[in-house]
């Protein structure tokens, strides 16, 4: 990918001030394609494509009102528009975008980032930082799928449930629920083990 950008942005030649802002915002440049292009933020994005998808195939379908809520044992307890329905999906989405995409983006720009881990001076030293920063973009993307993942399915749960006269989720609810659990604690020994004694 970096050879390839080579002829878009080459490298000039000379020692001038413009020549070392251009090699800076060259360097600039090719971080964020690579980051863009990694294969998690690619996952990430055809998930939100396939929310579009499942609310443009599903709300002309839906009736005005729908079963919303569901009780322990999976049985409608709740109802509400499809319109308030859906737009709390959305928002839902939205806001997991924001906490694990845009607040991590944000978090690396402070001067503070990183300070509370463990072992800060070891990870934060000039030579580690761009990969300690790295580490959490990758993790808080893996979380980001995991979530969406999540409020995909059991959002399908819901749609599908309410094509029946009596709307009851489906008892795959509770394995999805599991698996998501099991998920998050493998994710968070991974992410203290990462930081443990260096």
């Amino acid at each position: 990918m970096t050879q390839g950008l080579n002829l878009i942005l080459p490298l000039p030649q000379n020692g001038s001030y413009w020549t070392r802002q251009h090699c800076s915002l060259r360097v600039y440049i090719l971080d964020k394609l690579t980051y863009i292009m990694t294969w998690l933020t690619r996952v990430f994005i055809a998930l939100l494509v396939l929310v579009i998808v499942q609310i443009g195939y599903y709300y002309p379908q839906l009736p005005g009102t729908v079963a919303s809520h569901f009780d322990g044992l999976g049985a409608a307890n709740a109802w509400s528009g499809k319109n308030g329905f859906f737009g709390l999906y959305l928002a839902i989405v939205l806001m997991l975008v924001g906490v694990f995409v845009l607040v991590p983006a944000w978090s690396e720009k402070r001067a503070n980032f990183g300070l509370k881990i463990p072992h800060a001076e070891h990870w934060l030293a000039p030579g580690r930082i761009a990969e300690t920063r790295r580490f959490f973009r990758r993790q808080m993307m893996l979380m980001g799928i995991a979530h969406l993942l999540l409020a995909i399915y059991v959002t399908q749960l819901a749609i599908v449930a309410n094509f029946d006269e009596q709307p009851r989720l489906h008892d795959s609810i509770y394995w999805a629920l599991g698996l998501y659990f099991l998920v998050l604690i493998a994710w968070l020994f991974h992410f203290f083990l990462h930081f443990r004694n260096p």
